[in-house]
């Protein structure tokens, strides 16, 4: 069951900011230690366009709307939200609830995990100088999962905690994030995580 809401992705949302006048400097925000966002249904990508969607831009869109995860879905009240803090450590937090069982393979039971596409630059790499990695698509957040009960699902964990030795202490490092999202690891496996953070505009 899919909400008949539209919804946007958010893509452009991070823990810090990176910005440099020349080559091999870089300056940083005085403060980029939070990140806040909900959490909306996963849906596949538009790769066939057969529609167009409303709005002066009339983007070329895919009807029908087909979800990452079928199996794991929110019903009409449902939603969540993630949370990341950084200080010497990033804390981690996802909270999910109303969940649907959907089939036979249901949600109720499955394990679900934290995935973010991220870039980092650090202060102190190899090379000696600063540097930035490449991108990470939909990386695994180790051990930051949950069990869904009646419903609900709770993530709450660290980086150090869920990627052992991620972060170093001393080391700067700023965290871009792209995509964040709740990914089912038990079962049939699903074509993407089941539930993204985004917007909701009605």
């Amino acid at each position: 069951m899919v909400r008949k809401l539209t919804t946007v992705g958010v893509a452009l949302l991070g823990i810090a900011v990176i910005t440099g006048p020349a080559f091999g400097q870089r300056n940083v925000p005085k403060k980029a230690n939070k990140y806040q966002a909900t959490i909306i249904q996963g849906v596949e990508a538009c790769t066939a366009a057969n529609t167009t969607a409303p709005g002066i831009l009339s983007t070329p869109a895919c009807d029908p709307v087909v979800p990452s995860d079928p199996l794991c879905v929110f019903d009409a009240k449902g939603g969540g939200k993630v949370l990341a803090k950084s200080k010497d450590d990033v804390k981690i937090q996802a909270k999910l609830k109303k969940l649907v069982n959907e089939g036979i393979n249901s949600c109720e039971g499955a394990t679900l995990c934290a995935v973010a596409s991220v870039r980092t630059t650090s202060d102190a790499c190899t090379s000696g100088n600063p540097c930035t990695t490449e991108d990470q698509e939909d990386l695994p957040l180790g051990v930051a999962c949950c069990t869904v009960q009646k419903g609900k699902c709770k993530i709450k964990t660290t980086i150090n905690t869920a990627l052992p030795g991620a972060l170093v202490p001393g080391n700067r490092t700023e965290i871009i994030v792209g995509q964040v999202g709740i990914l089912r690891t038990t079962g049939p496996a699903p074509s993407g995580p089941a539930f993204r953070a985004g917007l909701l505009f009605e």
